[in-house]
């Protein structure tokens, strides 16, 4: 099974409730660069929603690893606690209807090298 790193950052502004997620693709030997845009949302709710909408993106099941600078609260959505559980469970189960196995790797406190990467990449 092939490896894709889908690398994520997420963004909302708290009083108009619009959001985006700039998000890298690497598969294979591609590269691809999406930027997401959503309603209604908040920054954690528009990382996770990213990783959704990027695994939707792939065309086959791949073993995903997720890079992001910020944890998604993961133990409290395994204990039906959390406000993003319900986008958690639908990323799980995006996931499984893809074949796809996956991996987290949640890197504090390195946002700014994410995001670095994102915009060497157009992102």
């Amino acid at each position: 099974m092939n490896t894709a790193h889908i690398y994520v950052i997420g963004s909302g502004n708290p009083h108009t409730r619009k959001g985006f997620a700039r998000v890298l693709i690497e598969q294979d030997s591609r590269k691809t660069p999406v930027i997401f845009n959503y309603e209604d949302t908040t920054y954690k709710r528009s990382q996770i929603q990213g990783m959704i909408d990027a695994v939707l993106q792939l065309d086959y099941p791949h073993h995903v690893v997720f890079i992001s600078a910020s944890p998604l609260a993961l133990e409290k959505a395994e204990i039906c606690e959390g406000p993003n559980r319900d986008l958690i469970y639908e990323l799980y189960r995006v996931l499984s209807a893809k074949g796809c196995t996956y991996a987290f790797d949640f890197r504090a406190g390195k946002g700014k090298e994410i995001n670095k990467l994102l915009a060497e990449h157009n992102v």
